[in-house]
């Protein structure tokens, strides 16, 4: 996990040091839950809540508001549950979290007034990494897996003034190749992949 972080640090430092002079920078922390694709598999439902909360946070630089680069590290805690049965006998999961860090472009319509408030729809994609990490039964059974991956969505911003407003978004991440936990367990066919849905508040500098 640190290293993880690490990459996504670097993400965003390279973000911030790609800003021009004139450039708006958001940040936006988000909280929002992840459905469909694997987050929809057999083991998602034997363990119940088909809606993993996932929460994260991303930083982005817009030139002229219309175009820009955005850094995004979106982590899930518990995406594949916390338990299941086998046979009526009960399995801890000890750990199923999975971590995405994605270097995005974006394109945005800003319909605002003078003073910054307004509204902002955008469409965003990029590539990064999508990390897996999953245990049972004590360590019994492990899989950690980091892939390349790639994201697609768009959202809208609500700006009530120059500085905060609000985000809805909605995003498709899928790994590129690699193997998955649902492949691993024989859950479920095909690359690792989910939608995002999130809220967040954003700062606007």
């Amino acid at each position: 996990m640190p290293r993880s972080y690490l990459v996504a640090t670097a993400f965003a430092a390279a973000v911030l040091i790609a800003a021009p002079a004139r450039a708006d920078v958001t940040l936006t922390p988000f909280i929002g839950g992840n459905f469909g694709g694997s987050a929809a598999s057999p083991l998602a439902d034997a363990v119940g809540d088909p809606s993993r909360t996932t929460f994260g946070g991303s930083v982005a630089v817009m030139a002229g508001r219309v175009f820009g680069i955005e850094a995004d590290l979106g982590y899930t805690p518990k995406f594949f549950g916390t338990g299941f049965e086998i046979a009526g006998v009960p399995v801890e999961v000890a750990r199923s979290n999975v971590l995405t860090a994605m270097v995005n472009l974006t394109a945005g319509v800003p319909l605002e007034t003078r003073d910054g408030a307004g509204v902002r729809p955008y469409v965003v994609g990029g590539l990064g990494m999508v990390r897996q990490q999953f245990s049972v039964a004590g360590g019994l059974l492990n899989h950690s897996v980091s892939d390349l991956g790639y994201t697609v969505g768009g959202g809208v911003m609500m700006f009530f003034g120059p500085n905060v407003g609000l985000r809805g978004d909605v995003r498709h991440i899928r790994a590129i190749g690699g193997s998955t936990v649902t492949d691993l367990l024989d859950l479920d066919v095909g690359r690792f992949n989910f939608t995002r849905a999130t809220v967040g508040v954003v700062f606007r500098y």
